[in-house]
């Protein structure tokens, strides 16, 4: 059976005890609010037991994925509000409990690879490394650098087998190339933290150029250029608002599964390694296509997409009802075999 993977938050858990195991933020007005009427010191702490409080929640949640049969995780960007607010002057060695989140982080990578469950984040879509706006590239690069922080204290690997997606979410203007696109897109990764620049994926998006057949392109440009591998996620929903040439799920997905396959050249040899591929699957509202559902229609499992038999694909699963959905799909399909 394909491996379907969470999406940061446990449906069922929340059923238990929606205050424990729901995530805790905090926003820009709050914190100045109590910077005001406190003190900044109480701003901080209040913000800082609210991170200790979302690592324990993801440590939660990996252990009741175990329970469930739930490999694979895709970790919340939400954990640490406000961190990367420049406004602010925050940072992570700041918070007066550091030493604490520092273990506590540690503590997700380990439980992780004790349960064998792999991870992946997906930053937010204001991430746009191929923006003509240098202070959103910027922004970006210092958000992507802190995500990819936060997964090195956990002990995550750093390459394809954890990794961190994004949308390119840049249409190239008329007085630009495909390839100039690509080019920026390139030269603002270089300047990315190690973490950043080994784990990273794209996606294809559900509206404007980057559907499946430009993704691919964009990545095979990319090897040809820079001799540099970017895995592509396909996700399912993207294609059928925004299709390719081909319409067609598995043909696709098998596709972008390919590009998973490392074929960079190192030190005069070529590298051939494979991860198993990190694929989305969704489904969308009948009234609003690009909006997530909150559950799937009973028996549609994603395609088994599997390269290397060793290594299939992980669908990260988009709907809104999560772990819920999850067991409900799991079953439609145990059902339908009886």
């Amino acid at each position: 059976m394909q491996t379907l993977g969470l999406t940061c938050i446990s449906e069922e858990l929340k059923l238990k005890d929606k205050k424990k195991y729901s995530f805790q933020t905090m926003t820009r007005k709050r914190f100045n609010d109590l910077c005001d009427k406190e003190n900044r010191d109480e701003a901080v702490k209040q913000l800082s037991e609210r991170i200790e409080h979302n690592i324990r929640v993801t440590q939660y949640i990996l252990r009741h994925c175990s329970v469930r049969s739930i490999t694979h995780y895709r970790l919340s960007s939400a954990l640490f509000p406000l961190l990367t607010d420049a406004t602010l002057e925050l940072n992570l060695k700041c918070l007066p409990n550091y030493s604490t989140i520092k273990s506590e982080l540690r503590f997700i990578g380990l439980i992780a690879m004790s349960l064998r469950i792999s991870m992946s984040i997906h930053p937010d879509q204001f991430n746009v490394l191929a923006s003509l706006n240098q202070d959103a590239v910027e922004k970006t690069i210092k958000e992507l650098n802190f995500q990819a922080k936060i997964m090195d204290m956990m002990g995550l690997p750093q390459d394809h087998t954890a990794p961190m997606n994004i949308h390119i979410n840049h249409t190239p203007k008329m007085d630009e190339g495909y390839g100039m696109v690509a080019d920026r897109f390139h030269k603002n990764l270089m300047r990315c933290d190690a973490g950043v620049f080994n784990r990273l994926t794209i996606e294809n998006e559900d509206k404007g150029f980057f559907n499946v057949d430009n993704c691919i392109n964009f990545s095979e440009y990319l090897h040809d250029a820079y001799d540099f591998n970017l895995p592509v996620c396909y996700d399912n929903l993207h294609d059928f608002c925004n299709p390719s040439e081909e319409r067609n799920i598995t043909f696709q997905a098998e596709r972008c599964a390919y590009t998973w396959v490392d074929r960079r050249q190192v030190s005069g040899a070529f590298n051939n390694n494979f991860v198993a591929p990190v694929f989305h699957w969704s489904e969308g509202k009948p009234e609003k296509p690009r909006a997530h559902a909150d559950y799937f229609a009973l028996g549609n499992f994603p395609p088994h997409i599997a390269i290397d038999p060793e290594q299939p694909a992980k669908w990260e699963c988009e709907v809104k009802g999560k772990d819920k959905a999850i067991a409900m799909l799991r079953n439609s399909v145990t059902l339908s075999r009886k």
